[in-house]
């Protein structure tokens, strides 16, 4: 991941060995080899997530694999479901005052580690196709929340699509990227409303450039403000992009990447 005018935080918390091990088991063990799709959470599950996020600790992650294995819970489940419960949780007891914005942060970092450990267990146990689908995902400027895009890359490249991260990119830099590199497609990811203005300019830079003429899908937390597909439309309208999903299945088929997808597996 391309980091472009954000710090990278690193927190105290679990040993990264441990976070790798876990990470392998998961993937190597329980995975399906599924679709993205995202369903229902069970509690004691998710609160052994939100522990390990709330302490660091190793033994809850220990738990967590006793207990996917014992229900039958594949690790594609993890990212698609767990992570966007547990990182909605945290979201919800910040701005209920439950959290401050400290033990939020921390809990945040440590799942956006074990997240990047559960993408780097994935790429090591597959074998991409260099022909294969790749997208150019964006985060705008102001956009604070990484989490979010870290789970739509890691969804994308367990299908097969090759993902290139960039945040808070600067006009020369989205240039050099588009210019240098073979993309299929421009996904921006964000969170706050206070970004939309941010993912207006963006997507005018994008469409300025010579290769500016790719598929652009806004997606992220924001689009929970906009449930209804009129309202997704008309979010994308205003910003200039082709379609608003928080569904990456979705966005890779209004893309036509899907096929392309399932032939790099």
């Amino acid at each position: 991941m391309e980091n472009h005018g954000q710090t990278d935080q690193r927190v105290v918390g679990a040993p990264n060995g441990m976070l790798t091990q876990f990470a392998l088991r998961v993937v190597s063990e329980l995975r399906r080899n599924s679709s993205v799709e995202a369903g229902d959470t069970l509690d004691e599950v998710l609160g052994l997530l939100l522990t390990h996020a709330t302490c660091g600790d190793a033994e809850p992650l220990g738990r967590l694999f006793t207990e996917m294995k014992r229900r039958g819970i594949a690790a594609e489940d993890i990212i698609d479901s767990y992570f966007p419960a547990a990182i909605s949780k945290i979201g919800n007891d910040w701005h209920e005052g439950d959290l401050d914005i400290l033990q939020a942060t921390l809990r945040m970092s440590r799942l956006q580690m074990l997240l990047r450990e559960l993408g780097r267990a994935w790429v090591s146990d597959s074998v991409g196709h260099p022909l294969g689908p790749r997208v150019l995902l964006v985060l705008p400027q102001g956009e604070q929340h990484t989490l979010g895009a870290m789970v739509a890359a890691n969804q994308m490249r367990r299908i097969g699509v090759s993902v290139r991260v960039c945040l808070v990119p600067k006009p020369s830099l989205l240039s050099e990227q588009l210019r240098n590199q073979r993309f299929d497609a421009v996904f921006i990811s964000a969170a706050n409303r206070s970004c939309l203005a941010s993912c207006g300019e963006l997507v005018k830079t994008i469409r300025g450039l010579p290769e500016g003429d790719l598929p652009i899908v806004l997606g992220g937390g924001i689009l929970k403000e906009f449930q209804e597909n009129v309202g997704l439309r008309k979010l994308a309208d205003d910003i200039g992009a082709d379609m608003a999903t928080s569904d990456v299945t979705k966005a890779l088929a209004i893309c036509g990447l899907n096929n392309k997808a399932q032939a790099a597996e």
